[in-house]
């Protein structure tokens, strides 16, 4: 018997179903992203498209009877979102994963419209990585959308986590939600043990749904994702949401619409999936102050072959976010990490989202890294090139070892700040290059237990004469006592 509702008044079959992608006949008046329900009331299917015929169906469940009629609920597919919802882990449903309790709070729906342009404002405000190639060259603001791209295992996702587990420190809270689509189980417990281990679950929700998870989950997680990211912005805090990754949702869609038997278009995905994933990355912003003055940023992820970004999908993306990090092989094997090309990355919103100290010491940065590869092209060539040039190839050496990172080893603002400003200053250029690695790591150190006043008054916007000769102190006996004398 159907649920006891004045509401149920149509009933469907399905006469097709695959995978959990279903055709299904009898409710010719649902609309789209409608729950469907079973005889128990129970949520069982969303509504994702119709053609002539029939209703289109993604079902929660790939074990359903066929022959188990589906009645109408006359709402849209929503979860249950509170200030609870931060240190969990649900899947793409907005179910516990992590054998805590039911989600609770009031029902959001999944698919709304994006800010209209009246309800935002300009991106100013930074969001800082604590990656020092990207906090200094491609920074990123609270409301952006910036791709991260590139061919597989490099690093893609570092970079994506380490931006999240930098927002420990974040005033005010910068609450990150990181949706997994596509990928496998074992990395879904690396990434929650690595959140667990860093302190990072204080801020951070996961939304997970793996390989292994239905098509309705793998679709439905980045909007749960951003729905949650939507539930901090819209009440006037500051939301971070990962998308890890794009390339496997949009593969999952294609799925489904080649189940479904819909036209194939280029690469033979549908023609709406450039609508999807605009729809989904719009929603993020900065809202207006009239708005609460909330943000919600997005750091979509999106994998390519080969180095290739022409093909569809990256270029959909691409065309989407405010700019690109690009993650190229060739950096990678030459030991360069992150390998991050900033010739070819981008970051549209540019300086208005940095720290103004930071701003400051780093304004010539790009420019030394693109003059540097020009001269060394000519020292590969044996040609003779004169002092200036020497000491410009010495100092872009110098710049790139420091801008060297491994995973999990983030760099506040500030302490960027002293380093970028040592290098512009010729403080390092009596250095010997095997020196550099050890002098970097140490100096870091010694700032964080030394000397934490410094960061602090740099933190605070100081950056005078005085602190600048206390930096120019702190190097020279740090050069002095530990390298030269060792």
């Amino acid at each position: 018997m159907p649920p006891e509702e004045s509401n149920f008044t149509e009933i469907g079959y399905i006469v097709s179903c695959f995978s959990g992608v279903a055709k299904v006949h009898g409710i010719p008046h649902v609309f789209l992203h409608e729950v469907l329900l079973d005889d128990a009331g129970k949520e069982i299917g969303i509504v994702i498209g119709f053609d002539e015929k029939s209703v289109e169906v993604l079902l929660f469940d790939d074990d359903i009877l066929l022959e188990n009629p589906l009645y109408r609920s006359h709402r849209r597919f929503s979860i249950p979102i509170s200030d609870g919802i931060v240190g969990r882990v649900i899947d793409g449903l907005g179910q516990p994963l992590d054998g805590e309790t039911v989600l609770s709070g009031d029902k959001i729906p999944v698919f709304t419209s994006a800010p209209g342009i009246i309800d935002r404002q300009e991106v100013h405000e930074p969001i800082t990585t604590g990656i020092k190639i990207i906090d200094a060259t491609l920074p990123l603001g609270k409301g952006q959308r910036e791709l991260i791209i590139g061919d597989r295992n490099l690093g893609k996702s570092t970079i994506a986590l380490d931006t999240v587990l930098n927002q420990k420190n974040a005033d005010p809270t910068v609450y990150c939600i990181y949706v997994l689509c596509g990928k496998k189980t074992r990395y879904m417990n690396h990434l929650v043990s690595t959140l667990k281990e860093y302190g990072a679950f204080l801020y951070t929700t996961v939304v997970a749904a793996t390989s292994n998870s239905t098509f309705a989950e793998k679709y439905l997680s980045p909007f749960v994702g951003v729905t949650i990211g939507e539930y901090f912005r819209d009440r006037g805090k500051h939301a971070l949401v990962v998308y890890d990754d794009l390339s496997e949702h949009a593969k999952c869609y294609r799925d489904v619409s080649l189940l479904l038997e819909r036209a194939p278009g280029r690469e033979a995905y549908p023609g709406d999936v450039f609508s999807l994933h605009a729809s989904l990355l719009e929603r993020a912003a900065k809202l207006s102050d009239d708005k609460g003055g909330g943000s919600l940023t997005a750091l979509p992820i999106v994998e390519t072959q080969e180095g290739d970004v022409t093909s569809f999908i990256p270029t959909n993306i691409i065309s989407i976010t405010d700019g690109q990090i690009y993650l190229e092989r060739g950096l990678y094997q030459k030991g360069f990490i992150p390998a991050i090309n900033v010739g070819l990355s981008v970051s549209r919103v540019g300086g208005k989202a940095q720290p103004p100290l930071l701003r400051q010491v780093t304004a010539g940065l790009r420019l030394v890294l693109s003059q540097q590869n020009e001269l060394q092209k000519l020292t590969q060539l044996e040609t003779v090139v004169s002092q200036e040039s020497k000491k410009k190839i010495y100092r872009g050496e110098l710049t790139l070892e420091l801008l060297k990172q491994e995973k999990h080893q983030n760099v506040s603002w500030k302490e960027q700040v002293v380093l970028f400003y040592a290098v512009e200053e010729g403080m390092l250029d009596d250095l010997k290059e095997e020196q550099w690695v050890r002098f970097k790591g140490e100096l870091l150190e010694i700032l964080r237990n030394k000397y934490p006043h410094i960061l602090e008054k740099i933190g605070d916007g100081v950056f005078d004469d005085g602190v600048k000769g206390k930096i120019k102190d702190i190097i020279e006996d740090f050069k002095k006592e530990i390298l030269l004398k060792g």
